[in-house]
């Protein structure tokens, strides 16, 4: 398998890496450094805003990259503050209400690890990601929608996504994983509040210990990772939690439940990957040129991935999880079992995507004659790059 890194991802990686480090760029190994391309590279993996701190800090910046490229960098980083600072006040006004209302509720993900970035706004946010108390669904959509909101994705995953001009972008999470995704899982945090802490301040406010919600992120990255591919800036997050719980975290205790969830060599692999590229930006390309095979292939697919991974990856996870076929190597009888699961989906689909037809099962055929005309009709070209993927394989 073809895992050479680009120059261009190379480079990123070491502005990355001085920006995490609070560490000025040497000119000399960003100069001759294509600003389109690498700023194409670094929006496609949400971390234009990290970039642009390292570049800007650079006094000769203006000797390397032309005004009109420079401007674009700067106004990526003014627009993550700028964004980041509306998400958190719009965020407190939310939970002051969800208390006031008697809500449970547990902010996740990029709203805790954001605190961890050497500057403010440094850490690009598509959104904010909120666990709630699932039997409050219906209050919480009116209550979002009384504020201006619309309600852009609902009820056929674990989250409801709630979106308002000009940048704001809430989900709210029922459950943290779905069955469809893994039964491990989702087991596992079946009665999550369990594993929550009180917050001090709030009387309706929850948060993960730092121990379990490092196990939390690594879940959340494998899932991506695995359905659809993850980028870089999830490795620079879990350079910074190992950074700054380096002494605090319970490692006895957190390999322990890696296991149990079964993606404890993933976690060691990230972890161990993004030390190496982040922990000294004068060695990172030495310990780029020194990678495992192992370690080279990982880095070489989340170049390609991006933040949100691809929608060719998706579909290889998905054949991979039905059929059995781990190599990517399909017979006839694999392709037509996958196209099967596509078209009558199991129980658990019904269960979590659409509980009133897994209620009344009497309805589900008349549902799969509707979605078999309906989804060629509205994602015919994203059923067709499907097929074409499948074929491939």
């Amino acid at each position: 398998m073809e895992h050479t890194l680009k120059r261009t991802s190379k480079k990123l990686l070491y502005l990355l890496a001085c920006a995490l480090n609070e560490k000025i760029p040497e000119i000399k190994t960003i100069s001759e450094t294509d600003s389109d391309r690498l700023f194409s590279l670094a929006h496609m993996h949400g971390v234009t805003s990290m970039v642009a701190h390292a570049i800007t800090s650079q006094e000769d910046h203006d000797s390397i990259f032309k005004k009109s490229n420079l401007e674009k960098w700067k106004k990526a980083a003014d627009s993550a503050f700028k964004k980041r600072a509306l998400l958190d006040m719009e965020r407190s006004i939310i939970l002051l209400d969800m208390d006031r209302l008697g809500i449970w509720y547990c902010p996740l993900k990029g709203i805790i690890i954001q605190d961890l970035y050497p500057e403010y706004g440094m850490r690009e946010m598509a959104d904010n990601d909120i666990l709630f108390d699932e039997s409050r669904r219906e209050e919480v959509i009116k209550y979002m929608q009384s504020h201006g909101y619309s309600l852009d994705f609902e009820g056929v995953t674990n989250h409801d996504e709630f979106v308002k001009e000009p940048v704001y972008n809430f989900e709210f999470h029922t459950r943290l994983f779905m069955h469809t995704f893994s039964t491990v899982f989702t087991d596992y945090y079946d009665r999550v509040r369990d594993r929550l802490l009180k917050d001090d301040d709030k009387e309706f406010g929850y948060h993960f210990s730092d121990d379990d919600f490092y196990i939390y992120f690594t879940a959340h990255a494998y899932k991506h990772y695995k359905e659809g591919g993850t980028g870089f800036k999830t490795l620079t997050d879990f350079f910074v939690l190992n950074k700054k719980y380096a002494e605090s975290l319970d490692r006895t205790y957190i390999s322990r439940e890696l296991n149990i969830l079964g993606i404890s060599e993933f976690e060691g692999s990230m972890r161990l990957l993004s030390e190496k590229l982040f922990k000294d930006p004068d060695n990172i390309f030495h310990e780029i040129s020194n990678l495992s095979d192992k370690e080279k292939e990982l880095l070489a697919f989340i170049s390609r991935s991006g933040a949100y991974g691809t929608d060719e990856q998706r579909v290889k996870e998905k054949v991979a999880r039905v059929t059995g076929a781990e190599d990517g190597k399909l017979t006839g009888t694999d392709r037509l079992k996958y196209f099967a699961s596509r078209l009558f989906p199991d129980m658990n689909y019904y269960k979590e995507a659409h509980p009133f037809l897994y209620k009344n099962k009497a309805l589900i055929p008349f549902f799969v004659v509707f979605r078999a005309a309906y989804r060629p009709v509205v994602n015919r070209r994203k059923l067709l790059e499907e097929l074409r993927t499948v074929l491939r394989m």
